[in-house]
Formats: structure tokens, C-alpha cells, sequence
């Protein structure tokens, strides 16, 4: 065996050599690498990714030189976001210190992300309340106090102590009062004779409610909770006004969820997907399945539903009417019907479009090949068709290089032929099936083998003055293909 020791000159090599060698330095808890790693975290220069793995690493490895490391990060001289970083590092090393440099973040900035410190909190049993009594005596900016409410819900969680606390700070009300039952009348009449399902399905596609995070239309979205294609159809509007209201009295028993906490203090929560005597599989609020030994865990407990108490704070009376309304409606004949047609409900943006395709008209296929259709999974963004099928321009602005946007989908071929793809319009757009270019016209036929196939389209908004993009494939006549748009997240 080697000296453990001697991977810190691995963490000065190449990519993806030196990310190996911090994860393992990590791992193996190789107190010898810690300068090394300290160097990497504290840098300015040191890669986004990098710079998390080292800050994992050190956590792993512990002691007082990490936790000085870590306050370091958390000083007013670094970025917001490293400053959070450092703050949730700290969580797992030095909790008083960690609420406290949070705090210190929170009242002296508006700017980075808090998520990663209250991930952090709310994964460590106890903290949630600590940090809410520290908030007590603290003022911190009303949108800084929001985006932790945002996260909080996103993931499920709404631990009282602190969402009235963030609540307060935020300028909202802190209580969850139960409507009358004449005020529970007014809003269901409410919801028939004034809601609007348009507006409502704009509320449910706003990224501060997260709906789409665990529920699916079309079988696009979150698979957390149930697909809501059909609830109009299913349900009576109290039920729906009750499960947004107070989730935890309609919660059906394949959506139970349980909070368990390991030995080490951790809180994992979210649905069991199977369990032996030896692990238990849990999917959070985000879809990520996660596998805990049996020996671990030090405590369970039912955790009541995954959609928190308390979302309707991010709402206005006439938006809840509004949502209901669209929910009330899904899954009936008319413009919220199931879809009938294969449209394409789940699109995968491109964060950062190659520069190949920026620069060149018809780039070489093998280059597509590599820089698109092979691209890792961390390149694209989910996004998601309205029941119509229409995927809004305005919900992809921030994701356009040089005002283009690229959108991928895909097609499970089960029997080979013929498949045609029509597009609403295909001005400014460059159109690829898998690798091979089609004209750009609305409507294309190609020939396809049994397999998955990659539909890529390249959309120049600059002179677009229509909404968004719809397509749908289709079977020409005569052809012997069978297909299945994939959805899904």
C-alpha cells in the first residue's frame, strides 16, 4: 500500500484527474491533503466545481484547520455565493458558527444564493430550530428571507419554528389560519364563477411554487407526486382547495412520506420506494432516490405530505382562485383535456449553445455528435410544454446564447419507419434528427430505427414575434413505426 498522503500531488493534476483526488483525499479523510485543499477552496481562481469538492472534502476530513478554512470562506472580502458555501460547510463542523456567519451573510447582503446554508440546516436534526431562534433577535432583508422560504417549500419542508421566523422577515403572515367554513363557501364559489384556468396555469408554472418540481401535465414534470393530467376530472373543487390548503389532511397513502434521521444527526425525508432489512430507499422533493443502511438510521417517523404547509403565503387570494380554477379543469374535454396527440410536453434547454453551432451554418456531424447529442445531462435544463404544447420563448430567455436558444427532445422508436415532426414554425430555426440535418420547413418525414432518437432544434429569437415553439411528431400513412414521446423530468 501507498502513502495515503502522496494524492495530494493528484489534486494539482489535470482535469478530471484532480477531481478524483480531492473526492478521494475526501473519502480516505487524508489529513495531509488539507492544506492543499484549503489552498483550492480559499482561491479565487479555483474552478466552481472544484472548489464544492474541496469544501466537501475538507468537511470529511474535519479538525480546526477546516473549520478555520470554512470561516474563512465565509468572510465579507469573498462572493455571496462562496460566503453561503463556506456558512454551509460549516453546519456539519461548527453549528453556532455556521448560524452565525449565516446570519452575518444574510443581514450585511442581498446577493448569492443562500440555498446551499438552509439545505444544510434543514438536513442536520435541530439546526432548523437553532437558526430560527437566532433569527429572532435579527433583521435580514425581506427577499433575502424569501428565497429561504422558496427553498424550504420547494423541497417540502416547512418546519414551523423557522418558516414563521423567515415568514416575519419577509413580511408575510406567520400563521396557517384554518378558513371558516363560510369563508371555505365563498372561496369555492369563488373559484367556479370567477377563476380563470389561463391565469391559473401561468401560477402553476412559476418557479417560486415549484409545482412542477414533484407534479407532472402530460407526463412532463416532477414524478414525486401524482400526474395531474387528470385531477379535474377526478376531483371535486374542495378536495383541491384542501389538498393545496392543508396538504396534510388529503395525503393519499403512495405519497406518505418519513423523515428519517441517521446516527449522525442527518434528516432524509421523502417516500419509500422499497425497503429490506438491510436499506431503505427514500425519493426527496427533488426525484433523487436515496439509499439508507438500516444500521444508520438512529430514528423514523411519518412526515405527513411532501407539498408543505403554508405555499399559499407566495399567493394572493385571486391567484388561489385562479390555480384552483386550472386545476379544477385538468383532464376535462376542451383545452385542458389529456392530450390525444404526441406532442412534445418535455424539452431539455442547452445552457451554453456550442460555438460550432454559433459560428457554423452545417457543422461536421461527429462535432454535433460530440459537443450535442453526447453532451452530459448537467448541459440542459428541463422545460416544460404548457397542456397545449406550447413552450413559451419568455421562459427561456435566460437560458439563450447570443439570442439563440437550443431545445432537445426525445422519441422511443418501438417499431421502425417513417416518422414525421411538425413544428409550429421554423423561421430562423435549424432543425437535427440525432445527427443528420432536416430542411427548415414546419413539417419534416425521416426514416427511424428502433431505438431512442434525439429531435434538436436551433432557434434564433432575434426577429420571432411569435410566442414559443410547439411540435408534435406524427405517423405518416403507410408507415410502419411505433413511437413514444419521452417525457417525464
Amino acid at each position: 500500500a501507498g502513502n495515503l498522503a502522496d494524492i495530494s500531488k493528484l489534486i494539482e493534476a489535470k482535469p478530471p484527474v484532480n477531481q478524483i483526488a480531492i473526492e478521494l483525499a475526501g473519502l480516505w479523510k487524508v489529513s495531509g491533503a488539507a492544506d492543499k485543499l484549503q489552498q483550492l477552496a480559499l482561491s479565487a481562481r479555483t474552478d466552481e466545481k472544484l472548489r464544492i469538492a474541496a469544501i466537501d472534502a475538507l468537511v470529511s476530513i474535519g479538525g480546526p484547520e477546516s473549520v478555520q478554512a470554512m470561516q474563512k470562506l465565509t468572510q465579507a472580502d469573498s462572493p455571496a455565493d462562496i460566503r453561503y458555501l463556506g456558512a454551509a460547510a460549516l453546519v456539519t463542523l461548527d453549528l453556532q458558527q455556521a448560524i452565525k456567519a449565516g446570519i452575518n451573510i444574510m443581514t450585511s447582503s442581498k446577493e448569492g444564493d443562500p440555498t446551499p446554508f438552509i439545505e444544510a440546516i434543514l438536513d442536520t436534526r435541530g439546526a432548523a430550530d437553532q437558526l430560527a431562534a437566532a433569527l429572532a433577535t435579527q433583521q435580514i432583508p425581506e427577499d433575502v428571507a424569501k428565497k429561504q422560504l422558496r427553498y424550504m417549500y420547494s423541497v417540502g419542508r416547512s418546519d414551523k419554528a423557522l418558516s414563521d421566523a423567515l415568514s416575519k422577515a419577509a413580511g408575510m403572515s406567520s400563521e396557517d389560519k384554518e378558513l371558516t367554513e363560510e369563508e371555505f363557501k365563498q372561496l369555492l364559489a369563488d373559484v367556479i364563477e370567477h377563476g380563470n384556468a389561463d391565469r391559473g396555469e401561468q401560477i402553476f408554472r412559476r418557479a417560486d411554487l415549484s409545482c412542477m418540481k414533484c407534479h407532472s401535465v402530460s407526463k412532463a414534470g416532477g414524478e414525486v407526486g401524482p400526474d395531474l393530467s387528470p385531477i379535474g376530472a377526478s376531483s371535486p373543487v374542495d378536495y383541491l382547495v384542501r389538498s393545496i390548503l392543508y396538504p396534510n389532511q388529503a395525503v393519499k397513502e403512495a405519497y406518505q412520506t418519513y423523515v428519517i434521521i441517521t446516527i449522525e444527526g442527518k434528516i432524509i425525508r421523502g417516500i419509500i420506494v422499497d425497503r429490506n432489512e438491510e436499506r431503505v430507499i427514500l425519493k426527496d422533493a427533488n426525484g433523487k432516490e436515496m439509499v439508507i443502511p438500516v444500521d444508520d438510521i438512529d430514528d423514523e417517523a411519518e412526515g405527513g405530505s411532501l407539498m408543505p404547509q403554508g405555499l399559499t403565503k407566495f399567493l394572493t387570494r385571486d391567484e388561489l382562485v385562479d390555480l384552483v380554477k386550472y386545476l379544477s379543469v385538468l383532464g376535462k374535454p376542451g383545452p385542458y383535456a389529456i392530450r390525444s396527440k404526441p406532442t412534445i410536453q418535455r424539452w431539455l434547454a442547452m445552457r451554453e449553445i456550442p460555438s460550432l453551432l454559433l459560428t457554423n451554418e452545417n457543422p461536421d456531424e461527429e462535432l454535433f455528435e460530440e459537443h450535442v447529442l453526447r453532451a452530459p445531462a448537467t448541459a440542459f435544463v428541463p422545460q416544460y410544454a404548457m397542456v397545449a404544447g406550447l413552450l413559451p420563448f419568455e421562459e427561456l430567455k435566460s437560458l439563450s446564447t447570443d439570442s439563440k436558444i437550443l431545445l432537445q427532445a426525445e422519441l422511443d422508436v418501438t417499431e421502425a419507419g417513417t416518422v414525421g415532426v411538425r413544428i409550429n414554425s421554423a423561421q430562423d430555426t435549424r432543425i437535427w434528427i440525432d445527427s443528420q440535418r432536416l430542411k427548415s420547413q414546419t413539417e419534416n418525414e425521416i426514416e427511424l430505427s428502433k431505438g431512442i432518437h434525439k429531435l434538436t432544434l436551433l432557434i434564433d429569437l432575434s426577429n420571432r414575434n411569435d410566442p414559443g415553439v410547439q411540435a408534435e411528431f406524427f405517423k405518416p400513412a403507410g408507415s410502419k413505426a411505433s413511437f413514444t414521446v419521452v417525457g417525464g423530468k
